[in-house]
């Protein structure tokens, strides 16, 4: 497996390693076919909008749309699968593995190892939601300094588990009806139908709001942040919103005197400097 450098330097200035290529290729066919299956399931949800017709067309209207969300969907629980799949293998060869070599394994360590993965959920999690609550609410003048991965890029995670549980199983249903019908009653069908129109929306209004806020509209990276591609993120905005991680690679580098004041504090003093000057 390729080892990419946790910094590296592009026209003078520091960037910090983030995905793996494996990673964003991942995330881009997430992406898309997110993408395509909102904008060919949408028109049917809302089909007596004037806009549906016309959006619908685009992907080859009656004839060729559902082909096109069926395939696509069809593709993302592979993605997810391969995924699922990805995650057990390099958790047992970097981390169970070599603990079973060295020390031997039980069922402790074993679930000690799972929920020490930077993706899970913990107290620092709450603690920074609280802390950002008094921040927001000016109870405090200080932002909580984030981990490697924040409580937002946790919360972005982990919800898609939940939208291919309800979205993948009702689709599926719905797909092969006839199939379905001699495992469950009838009346299901009209659930997953529901169900799977209603997890959609929620799940776009999501992406398009929530998700695409933080990554690519807010202030800190508009127009659009390009962490997905390059794998690599500026200096600024690991200060801005991975602190913590930043002081530790910036220290393991031995630049523990280069260090930059926490959310984009430098870039006001280099304002107010220039100001003064």
């Amino acid at each position: 497996m390729k080892r990419y450098p946790a910094i590296k330097i592009k026209d003078g200035k520091r960037y910090f390693y983030r995905f793996t290529m494996n990673q964003r290729i991942q995330h881009i066919i997430l992406a898309w076919s997110v993408v395509t299956l909102v904008l060919t399931g949408m028109p049917l949800k809302f089909s007596n909008s004037a806009w549906a017709p016309y959006l619908y067309a685009l992907f080859g209207g009656i004839k060729a749309a559902p082909i096109v969300h069926i395939t696509t969907g069809v593709i993302l629980l592979i993605l997810f699968v391969y995924h699922i799949g990805y995650l057990a293998y390099v958790i047992y060869k970097k981390q169970i593995l070599p603990l079973k070599q060295k020390e031997g394994l039980s069922l402790m360590k074993v679930l000690i190892i799972l929920a020490k993965q930077p993706l899970v959920p913990n107290l620092k999690d709450a603690f920074d939601i609280r802390d950002l609550m008094k921040y927001l609410f000016f109870l405090t003048n200080k932002r909580p300094d984030g981990d490697n991965f924040t409580w937002k890029e946790k919360f972005d995670y982990w919800a898609p588990f939940w939208g291919m549980i309800i979205i993948g199983l009702s689709g599926l249903i719905i797909w092969n009806k006839e199939l379905a019908t001699h495992i469950v009653p009838g009346w299901f069908l009209n659930f997953s139908l529901i169900a799977h129109s209603d997890e959609a929306l929620l799940a776009a209004l999501f992406l398009f709001i929530w998700h695409w806020y933080n990554v690519h509209f807010s202030i800190s990276v508009f127009p659009m942040g390009t962490v997905f591609l390059t794998g690599y993120m500026s200096e600024e905005l690991m200060a801005e919103e991975h602190y913590e991680h930043y002081v530790k690679v910036m220290k393991e580098a031995g630049l523990e005197h280069e260090i930059l004041p926490p959310h984009g504090a430098h870039a006001h003093e280099s304002s107010e400097g220039g100001h003064s000057a």
